[in-house]
């Protein structure tokens, strides 16, 4: 799945990105590519999962 994360713009964006995916998902897999401020994650949660944990997290997220 790949989500654009509008609020993400360094490192410690991806770094808390990262922690509330694997807060939900121990096994994720996370690739953020911060230029394009998107993430790819292989996930057995749902995208709306996701969003929800990134928004909880004070990251506005969509699946595109």
């Amino acid at each position: 799945m790949r989500f654009h994360v509008q609020t993400m713009t360094c490192g410690n964006c991806v770094k808390h990105v990262t922690e509330a995916i694997m807060a939900i998902d121990p096994g994720a897999k996370i690739d953020a590519d911060i230029p394009a401020r998107t993430i790819d994650v292989a996930t057995s949660a749902s995208p709306e999962a996701v969003t929800q944990a990134l928004a909880a997290d004070g990251y506005e997220a969509s699946a595109i």
